[in-house]
């Protein structure tokens, strides 16, 4: 709250008292103290709200709304490794410049909670915002070549296999460790099919469908799978959720696509049962 000496005269003589215990007893900040007009700010600004994040390779972007009150100086960004315990600053954005932050060099498949705070000119900082933030980041990867099992069998298969390896490996359509192969049907079409599994959880993929880019996949759905055991068809352009036996989500994009085999872009989390895949749908995150 902001208030002046000459707007309330029924309590000058307090603020006289005020007054003098301040040039007394000193301020560390002016700011925060009563300027040349005799006014003073103990007021702090409003909770950020909308915040939320961007999954990536080793990084998590977290981003914000921001706070419109004049005297807002900027946001301080927070994070822990649980979400009931302590919150550290990890950096501050100026409130004139993007309302987002780049948390970079994480390790992938770890779980990070996330918070912000405003602050104004004055000093004073606003509660941590009340969203419960958590990001895992997850490895991703471009031209991985992917063959049809008639052409090269021995490169037909895809094994997912987060505990061991953070990329896709490329085995044997019938190798044990096969999560998924590609191969053509009975009508000539490429497919892409769920290995058998000894397991008691099956290998599932659906087709999410024509996308721009790979990116459009922020979370992987947990509903819509495939029903047929031959799986999906091959289609240029398409991404494709899939999630292993073994409770790994990850993502698909048939970036080129010929007679042997295709080219693919992919990602999959490290986390067992995580859906959090991409950044978010239209987003074009920019380092703060």
């Amino acid at each position: 709250m902001r208030r002046t000496r000459l707007e309330d005269a029924t309590r000058g003589a307090a603020l006289v008292v005020a007054s003098l215990a301040v040039i007394v007893v000193g301020c560390d900040n002016l700011d925060h103290c009563c300027d040349g007009d005799w006014e003073c700010d103990y007021q702090a600004p409003a909770v950020p709200t909308g915040v939320g994040s961007i999954t990536g390779d080793t990084y998590v972007v977290v981003y914000w709304n921001p706070v419109y009150e004049n005297d807002v100086d900027g946001y301080g960004v927070y994070r822990s490794r649980d979400e009931f315990g302590a919150y550290a600053r990890i950096g501050q954005v100026d409130a004139d410049e993007v309302t987002e932050f780049w948390d970079e060099d994480l390790t992938n498949g770890t779980t990070y909670y996330y918070a912000v705070d405003a602050f104004d000119y004055a000093g004073n900082s606003s509660e941590l915002s009340y969203e419960t933030v958590d990001d895992t980041p997850r490895p991703e990867g471009w031209n991985l070549i992917w063959y049809e099992r008639h052409y090269l069998p021995g490169e037909a298969g895809l094994a997912i296999m987060p505990d061991e390896y953070d990329a896709p490996v490329v085995v044997p359509y019938n190798h044990a460790s096969a999560n998924f192969y590609l191969s053509y049907d009975g009508g000539g079409c490429m497919r892409i099919v769920p290995a058998p599994e000894a397991a008691i959880f099956a290998n599932l993929i659906q087709d999410f469908g024509y996308t721009g880019s790979p990116d459009e996949i922020d979370q992987a759905p947990t509903l819509g799978w495939s029903a047929s055991p031959d799986g999906v068809e091959v289609i240029l352009g398409h991404s494709y959720v899939f999630k292993t036996s073994a409770g790994y989500y990850g993502k698909l994009r048939v970036e080129e696509m010929g007679s042997e085999g295709i080219i693919v872009y992919w990602a999959f989390q490290g986390k067992r049962g995580s859906t959090e895949l991409a950044p978010v749908v239209g987003t074009s995150p920019k380092r703060g």
